[in-house]
This record gives C-alpha cells, sequence and structure tokens, in this order.
C-alpha cells in the first residue's frame, strides 16, 4: 500500500492532512458485522454474482446505518479490468467508488485466470471502498484520497469484520518515500 501523493493546491493539501490525521473511527458492533462477513465468505465460495452482490450489500448497508450515511449501491462485476505488459501483469483494478453516484464496485473474478477473487481480497476491496464513502458522507470531505489515515480506518474495519484477535493485530508502520509513504511489510510479518 502506498499513499498518494501530498497534493500542491492549498484546498486539496488541507483535505489530505485531515484524513492523514484521521486515526480514529468509532466501530460498529463486532458480531453483527462478522455474521455479514461470512455471509460475504459463503456467496463467494458459491461463485455466484447476485448472491456475492446480496452479501456485500447487506455489508454495506449495516456499515451505513451505523454511521449514518446513505449506503452505497454496490455493483458486482465479473473479471478484473487489467493490464499486461510484455507478457506480464501489470495492472488490476480490485474496485472501485464513484463520488457522484455513491456506486461500488467490485470485480470478482481474478485478471488472468477469471478465478473467484479470495474472501479476504474482496472483504477489503468492500471496506476500502466503503472508507471512501465514509470520507464524502461522514467527513464531509469533496475529495478522498490514499492517506495514511485512511489506510488506518479501511484496516480497523477490515480486522473488526474478521474478528482478528487484538493481540495478535499489528499497527501499520510506514516508510517515507518522497512525498509519499508505503508500509513496511518486514514488519507486519
Amino acid at each position: 500500500m502506498v499513499t498518494d501523493p501530498v497534493p500542491r493546491a492549498a484546498r486539496l493539501r488541507r483535505q489530505y492532512e485531515a484524513s492523514d490525521a484521521q486515526h480514529t473511527l468509532e466501530l460498529p458492533p463486532a458480531d453483527p458485522l462478522q455474521r455479514n462477513a461470512e455471509r460475504l465468505r459463503a456467496a463467494l465460495e458459491a461463485a455466484q454474482a447476485p448472491g456475492v452482490r446480496r452479501a456485500g450489500q447487506e455489508l454495506l448497508d449495516r456499515l451505513a446505518e451505523f454511521y449514518r450515511v446513505a449506503a452505497p449501491q454496490l455493483k458486482i462485476l465479473g473479471v478484473r479490468p487489467h493490464r499486461v505488459r510484455d507478457g506480464h501483469l501489470d495492472y488490476e483494478l480490485h474496485g472501485d467508488y464513484t463520488l457522484a453516484t455513491g456506486v461500488l464496485r467490485a470485480w470478482m473474478r481474478t485478471a488472468i485466470l477469471g478465478k473467484v477473487t479470495s474472501y479476504r481480497g474482496m472483504l477489503n476491496t468492500l471496506l476500502h471502498e466503503f472508507a471512501h464513502h465514509l470520507d464524502v458522507h461522514l467527513f464531509g470531505w469533496a475529495d478522498t484520497p490514499h492517506t495514511r489515515g485512511f489506510y488506518w480506518r479501511v484496516d480497523a474495519l477490515y480486522h473488526l469484520a474478521l474478528g482478528t484477535p487484538a493481540e495478535k493485530r499489528k499497527p501499520l508502520v510506514w516508510i517515507r518515500t518522497g512525498t509519499r509513504w508505503r508500509i513496511d511489510w518486514t514488519k507486519l510479518r
């Protein structure tokens, strides 16, 4: 995970800094969210897009209700958009969120082999895109950059949904690289 660069425009830089500093997020009750996550797991195992969409939408609806924001509309699509260069996968899109419409899209099949994505991968994608939704509708930011605070909020929701015990969680550790930050995976393993 790599953060976006700090914007040059003053207004966008202030929003970026506010997002980067937002390292707290009230979390919903664990049990209902974990039950929604388990339904998502079962739907992925069945490999049927309508079931994955239903389970994913229920998870998003639960979160939206807790945060008192309108729920985003979920669309589940097939094979991830991707780009291959010199015979190697160069890029693939797991999901996206459209600020203007509140539509969250997630692709449920891997780019090259077309296999159903992993449960943890889909869960992370949904929560990542939902965090963009929260940036706009809960925090009132017009832009939703990938900051350290953004990734912290995704991480908190992700481990809550998985039921990761507190003693097994490791805080995100960052390394500065120019105007960006990246996760130091060696400290998280």
